[in-house]
């Protein structure tokens, strides 16, 4: 699937688009084409603003598609970049750095493409396996609710030139691109809420290391962000000779909360929830949206969207509910919280995230399982850190609303090397927000050695 020849998105604002938007989904390659479109851009983006003349003559490729698992429906939508050879095609010295190339961008693109990307239309067992080389460092990058590997687009390129490294990115189990095995759990009065958590956990932490086994990764860099911060963590402590090191970006579920752990646990989805054919009974919250959010202050919203979390209604399911009108709450959501994008990012975003939402249900309804309403852990992180064996380092935005406070505390009980970093000008979604100063820590944390709690 060649980018040129990608369709572009719908306008987000206009009825029209709205209901191409709707009704494109129930083509299966819309999620596909909205991803592509935003992976796209890391063809052209060059290598510290310096260009060299094609992608035939960048070492740098690049390519997704589905990896099968065993069992039935479950494929793991990845990502792979990789580097030919070591240095750099394009000429990184002083000078060329200092001057640059006159035709890319204050960020660094070019109009001619810099990277080879292939785009699977189809799952290739043989060419979405790519084990590291010897020697070489496999950094995974995981989402967070609600997004998809796309969402890092503006962060490959950088992630890829980290020496001696490949770069993975995978869609969890049920979410983004990959497929959507049903998602069940039961809860009785002879288990207890750790149960049911860790039946959640293993839903997707099972699927990643499977995946890692076919990868023939030993041992990775895990980068996990916001709830695939929290569920890195898990697997970090289950599989811990399988992580070199944990990057906790802006991660939900460390600060403890008594409430939380006490609040009931949610109905489980019913049989037609997993394929996404049940509807939500109660009204939408008009606060929904993506990716989970602080409880909305007035109380009545609050008891609302309480009820709906208890019920496990997702903002997805709420979506999918309004038909004709999800890509107008979508469309609203992403111009408040991506608004600093550029226009046409912004409109692919948003087109990413309807198509990826309107999927069948099944991954989203872990959320209720793992975070009560609140979005506080029901076994939170801050007691399970201390056992973590891996140097960990926690990435926050300077306005994240997840509190960094909670990560300084946990760290005072961690004997691993530990160290915590704010981002500036940035909120939850750090690598979005400030990508070349998130990208730097990134660098940091994985080139340099510390030691430092």
């Amino acid at each position: 699937m060649p980018s040129e020849t990608l369709p572009p998105a719908p306008e987000m604002f206009s009825r029209w688009g709205a209901f191409q938007t709707w009704w494109g989904r129930t083509n299966k390659e819309q999620v596909q084409i909205a991803e592509a479109r935003l992976l796209s851009r890391l063809q052209f983006f060059s290598f510290k603003g310096v260009a060299s003349t094609d992608a035939s003559n960048s070492l740098t490729q690049a390519r997704v598609g589905l990896v099968p698992l065993s069992g039935k429906n479950r494929l793991i939508n990845t990502l792979i970049i990789h580097q030919n050879s070591s240095p750099s095609a394009v000429d990184t010295s002083e000078a060329a750095v200092e001057s640059k190339d006159e035709q890319t961008d204050d960020q660094g693109r070019t109009p001619i493409a810099q990277t080879k990307l292939d785009i699977k239309t189809a799952t290739d067992d043989e060419s979405m396996i790519s084990p590291p080389a010897p020697g070489e460092r496999a950094i995974v990058v995981c989402h967070g609710y609600g997004a998809g590997l796309a969402f890092f687009f503006r962060n490959y390129l950088s992630l890829s030139q980290i020496p001696n490294s490949k770069v993975y990115a995978i869609d969890w189990l049920g979410m983004g691109g990959s497929s959507r095995p049903a998602f069940n759990f039961k809860h009785t009065s002879k288990r207890s809420i750790k149960d049911v958590v860790t039946d959640s956990e293993n839903f997707f932490i099972e699927g990643l290391e499977e995946w890692r086994q076919i990868q023939k990764i030993e041992k990775m860099v895990l980068v996990g962000h916001s709830l695939g911060g929290y569920l890195s963590t898990a697997y970090a402590l289950k599989y811990p000779e399988r992580v070199e090191k944990l990057i906790l970006v802006s991660p939900v579920g460390i600060p403890e909360n008594p409430e939380a752990q006490k609040a009931p646990l949610p109905e489980p989805p019913k049989e037609g929830d997993s394929t996404g054919s049940s509807q939500p009974t109660r009204p939408p919250s008009p606060q929904a949206s993506s990716t989970p959010n602080p409880p909305p202050a007035s109380s009545w919203v609050r008891k609302l969207a309480m009820g709906a979390w208890e019920r496990n209604i997702t903002p997805q399911s709420i979506m999918r509910f309004t038909g004709p009108f999800g890509p107008s709450l979508v469309a609203a959501y992403t111009s408040r919280r991506f608004a600093h994008l550029e226009d046409d990012e912004q409109k692919d975003l948003n087109n990413y995230i309807y198509h990826i939402s309107s999927k069948s249900g099944s991954g989203e309804y872990a959320l209720a399982t793992i975070l009560a309403p609140g979005a506080y852990a029901r076994w939170p992180l801050m007691d399970r850190l201390k056992d973590l064996t891996m140097p960990t380092a926690f990435l926050y935005g300077e306005s994240d609303w997840m509190d960094y406070r909670a990560a300084e505390k946990a760290r005072r009980s961690m004997t691993v090397p530990t160290v915590l970093m704010r981002i500036p000008n940035a909120g939850h979604h750090l690598y979005l927000d400030n990508p070349p100063a998130f990208d730097k820590a990134v660098l940091q944390v994985i080139t340099r050695p510390w030691d430092r709690k």
